[in-house]
């Protein structure tokens, strides 16, 4: 986050964005728990699957 912020041109201290996260009850990113690629996917599956049927008409009626 702070390299990040640093790469924007804000000036600010590691050690403030690492009280803001605090105060806001996030974890420092690697005791995060996350999602493997595999869950994500699965998860979206049938969104996934939707996407692959949508037809899209131009007005003009062209496909």
């Amino acid at each position: 986050m702070h390299g990040e912020l640093t790469t924007l041109g804000i000036k600010v201290a590691p050690s403030t964005v690492w009280e803001i996260l605090k105060q806001e009850g996030l974890d420092p990113a690697p005791e995060r728990a996350s999602t493997t690629w595999a869950d994500f996917l699965r998860s979206k599956a049938d969104a996934l699957l939707a996407c692959d049927f949508i037809e899209t008409i131009t007005l003009s009626g062209q496909r």
